[in-house]
């Protein structure tokens, strides 16, 4: 009876531990989901970065590299832009 106690308690405290590393080494830039979201999605490679997830994550160290994207325009373009203002 105490085995299956300290094997649950054991279980428990490892499950917290892992649930935490996970969270902290997998934790995605809210920014980035956001940029994401706002580029056209056609993950052409015009830009150089090879899709617009590789665009988003060069905007985070770059916030001009939006400027390279060709085939954002119109009302997508003024959107990101006003989205980048209002975070800076």
């Amino acid at each position: 009876m105490i085995g299956i106690l300290i094997l649950s308690i054991l279980a428990f405290i490892l499950s917290l531990i892992l649930v935490t590393l996970e969270y902290k080494l997998n934790k995605k830039d809210i920014r980035q989901e956001k940029y994401c979201e706002l580029l056209p999605g056609y993950n052409c490679g015009a830009c150089g970065f090879g899709s617009c997830e590789g665009m988003a994550k060069a905007m985070l160290e770059d916030i001009d590299n939006y400027k390279k994207c060709k085939p954002l325009r119109g009302e997508p373009l003024e959107k990101l832009k006003v989205y980048i203002e209002k975070i800076n």
